[in-house]
């Protein structure tokens, strides 16, 4: 694919601010915001840029320059509002080098150049399988219709009279895998681990089934490496996107930014959402698929987080991702859903929902309405952490009823229970109220707390609620 094909892409709309060598084949799309960004390239590359660099005090003739020392086949600066045009320093900057400059509009996210130059490389692969298998002819018009790996395999099914499906390691299977399958291993850049589950073996086949299967495999492995070119591209966005919301330490206009670039609104309403699974890299892939363009999916550590836009209410989200993803063990935190700059506490709140429902055996999901309490975010802390933060606390009440057969502490939780009112908890312990006042005093005397401050009464609470958890 050359420059000029992708500046005349009508769908994205790209203006031209520098006409330099527009017949320059490209390497790839890249977009870099960091300085010094040539040490990353290879040369050939289109750099997409948003001018966030600016922020680290980098000037556009610096950026240029080290774009035309790597030998980048030309720049493109995304508009992101409030930002309308491109600055002039820039283009200048690329006049003065005669490198080829481009606007992208705001309605036109980065990831969209990407798929458009991977999709016409895409096609290029294409055309030696089109001119040396004259049989292909099926699955050809099925992917100009619906692109994907299941289209090649609904296809391959329907020549085969039987169904089949592909395996990629961590990953889910793709199609309908047959019982028994046979597995033939796939060929291609990055699939030593992909298989095409068979119902026989492929020497068992006869000639038309054979030849189809042959025809169909190139077509699978294209469609499973296109894919992995987008998501890769994807994942390393989203990734960053996660960590600058996470640390909070960049400003709102650059995760704005991010937000636009992968194609989701940065005024919302979006939602953070927490998953703890046994599995992440295979439910990553799973809410990935499920959210498709309405969501971002990464993996940290054992937690699959995402931000999706939510089109009715985070219960339904919620519980949605949990049907979908009803096959295996997992815990699901949604966050409340705002804006780019609610993310960060919409974030805490689901990685607090996730970690209270994980408390449990089973599979279950919780939003943020549901963390309503702070009582409850007590269920998110580790159970022995409690306890012994909680003992050192009562302990001196605790050992103090156990030597004297005393009452002390089923009296306090009856008294802050009644909402520290001493008739109502004397009547309800049935004892004179005289007697509830030496109790409270000397647990007083026990604890070094005093009952009539509010922190200390919230200590005391939060410790006997620990103390009767299960």
């Amino acid at each position: 694919m050359l420059v000029e094909d992708l500046l005349n892409r009508p769908e994205l709309a790209l203006q031209v601010r520098v006409r330099g060598r527009v017949d320059r084949p490209i390497r790839w799309v890249h977009t870099i915001e960091i300085q010094a960004p040539g040490r990353f390239l290879r040369g050939g590359e289109i750099v997409l840029t948003a001018g966030v660099w600016r922020t680290a005090g980098i000037s556009a003739a610096a950026f240029i320059d080290d774009l035309v020392a790597a030998d980048v086949a030309a720049v493109g600066f995304g508009l992101v509002p409030p930002e309308t045009r491109v600055p002039e320093e820039f283009v200048d900057a690329a006049r003065q080098h005669g490198l080829t400059c481009f606007v992208v509009p705001v309605e036109v996210a980065f990831l969209q150049i990407v798929e458009a130059f991977v999709n016409t490389k895409r096609a290029e692969w294409e055309r030696p399988l089109r001119r040396h298998l004259a049989q292909h002819d099926a699955i050809v018009a099925a992917l100009r219709v619906n692109r994907g790996v299941e289209t090649v395999l609904d296809t391959l099914a329907k020549q085969l009279g039987e169904p089949v499906a592909v395996r990629v390691a961590g990953g889910p299977v793709a199609g309908v895998a047959p019982r028994p399958n046979h597995p033939l291993p796939l060929v291609g850049e990055g699939l030593a681990e992909a298989e095409l589950l068979l119902p026989r073996p492929l020497a068992e086949l006869d000639v038309e089934q054979h030849a189809a299967v042959v025809q169909a495999m190139p077509f699978i492995a294209l469609e499973i490496e296109r894919t992995r070119a987008v998501r890769a591209t994807e994942l390393r966005y989203a990734w960053e996107l996660f960590e600058w919301v996470h640390s909070g330490v960049l400003g709102i206009e650059t995760v704005r930014t991010r937000l636009h670039s992968l194609g989701l609104p940065p005024d919302g309403p979006l939602a953070a959402v927490v998953l703890r699974t046994s599995s992440p890299g295979a439910d990553s892939v799973r809410l990935g698929d499920l959210l498709g363009t309405d969501g971002v999916v990464a993996q940290h550590g054992s937690e699959v987080v995402a931000f999706a836009r939510v089109r009715d209410t985070t219960v339904d989200l919620a519980r949605r991702i949990h049907d979908a993803l009803s096959s295996a063990v997992v815990h699901i935190g949604v966050g409340q859903p705002g804006t780019a700059a609610e993310l960060r506490v919409s974030l805490l709140q689901a990685r607090h929902a996730a970690e209270a429902v994980s408390s449990r055996s089973a599979s279950g999901w919780m939003t943020h309405e549901q963390l309503s309490s702070p009582a409850l975010l007590l269920s998110a802390q580790d159970p022995e952490l409690l306890a012994a933060t909680s003992r050192a606390l009562l302990g001196p009440v605790l050992d103090h009823d156990e030597r004297r057969g005393s009452d002390l502490l089923p009296s306090l939780a009856v008294f802050l229970d009644a909402g520290g009112r001493w008739q109502e908890a004397a009547q309800r312990l049935h004892v004179h109220i005289n007697t509830l006042r030496h109790r409270m005093s000397r647990v007083e005397d026990l604890t070094g707390r005093s009952l009539s401050s509010t922190p200390d009464r919230v200590d005391l609470y939060l410790a006997l609620r620990a103390l009767r958890q299960p």
